[in-house]
């Protein structure tokens, strides 16, 4: 492994430390160094998690010499993708979700062209103290976003335990609102942001930890993956960057996750504490930057040429249909696109 770079870090995402500091994220802050003798310039929108923020770690090793990556932080999908297609960023990192609904509604010719990370295991549900259990939720409140990934998981525990009938209240909220909500005990339940949650476990720690996502059977979890996407217009206009991006993602981001993972620790360490200005120590870090599964180069391959991230956006279309959030499936073989995959 070369030398790990250290230095010039101003321009990176921010992480949801708590309320007032998420509050700030309504707009987006746009993070720039500013970088010379790059041939290309992209300007990405990146949402707080760490899988999106190994695209940050290639901006902080070099690993895309000739790309220079402008990035501007938004709290959700939603809004990323209104900044999208409204021109101010040229891509986002976002989970695999939003852009159903928008592709659903056909805003623009999305293209999900990359996957950061199948997140499924980083889910939780957690309860009251008086909730011990995923049953003990009936006829209570339960804080989720509506038709997210967040309710995405909740839908698929709740069937996996046999209670998908089971009568509650789901309170739609963004998750950091949901996290306060549930710490005032304004609602029984939350599914919260997994970079976050350890503040709930700060405030509550007589909260119960009711579902974890890497504890659920194999075979029953949800694949959830968080995704890069652009628009067919823009990727075709800046496609040779956007290979050099996506091949430093899956080529080098990912080697130097598998094989100096202490030093990647210490990296998103710093991409909290000098650009999120959120307090974290590597045992903060550690378990939800690896809670992730990334792909290499040749897995990348895989989930494009085996139909795996189709596969796995068909099963939550269906979700969204059979729950009323889109009124139909979009079109899935145009939104997965494996024109940059199939060059890396």
């Amino acid at each position: 492994m070369g030398k790990i770079r250290t230095g010039n870090f101003s321009r990176r995402s921010v992480l949801k430390g708590g309320a007032a500091g998420f509050a700030a994220l309504a707009a987006p802050a746009v993070l720039s160094s500013g970088a010379l003798g790059k041939s290309a310039r992209l300007r990405i929108g990146i949402i707080p998690a760490y899988s999106f923020g190994l695209y940050w770690l290639i901006e902080d090793q070099g690993f895309a010499p000739d790309v220079e990556q402008v990035f501007a932080v938004f709290p959700s999908g939603p809004p990323a993708i209104e900044a999208m297609v409204g021109g101010s960023v040229d891509a986002i990192t976002v989970g695999s979700v939003p852009p159903l609904a928008a592709m659903y509604r056909k805003v623009a010719d999305f293209r999900e062209i990359s996957v950061c990370g199948d997140a499924s295991g980083l889910f939780q549900i957690v309860g009251a103290p008086d909730v011990k259990k995923l049953a003990d939720l009936e006829g209570k409140k339960i804080a989720v976003t509506s038709g997210s990934n967040f309710d995405f998981f909740l839908d698929t525990a709740l069937r996996v335990n046999g209670l998908a009938d089971m009568p509650l209240t789901r309170v739609n909220m963004e998750p950091i609102d949901g996290q306060s909500a549930f710490i005032a005990g304004a609602v029984d339940a939350t599914v919260p942001l997994a970079t976050s949650r350890k503040l709930i476990y700060d405030a509550m720690p007589e909260a119960n930890l009711l579902v974890d996502g890497s504890k659920l059977p194999i075979d029953s979890r949800p694949s959830i993956m968080d995704v890069f996407m652009t628009t067919q217009d823009n990727m075709d206009a800046n496609e040779a960057a956007y290979v050099e991006l996506v091949r430093a993602f899956h080529e080098k981001a990912v080697k130097m996750l598998r094989e100096d993972n202490a030093a990647v620790v210490d990296r998103m360490v710093a991409w909290q504490e000098q650009v999120g200005r959120a307090g974290v120590t590597p045992a903060d870090v550690e378990p939800l930057l690896n809670g992730y599964f990334y792909f290499d180069k040749p897995e990348i391959k895989d989930v494009y040429s085996k139909g795996i991230l189709e596969n796995s956006l068909k099963v939550q279309s269906e979700f969204l249909v059979a729950n009323d959030r889109i009124g139909g499936v979009p079109d899935l073989p145009a939104l997965v696109s494996d024109q940059i995959v199939r060059q890396i």
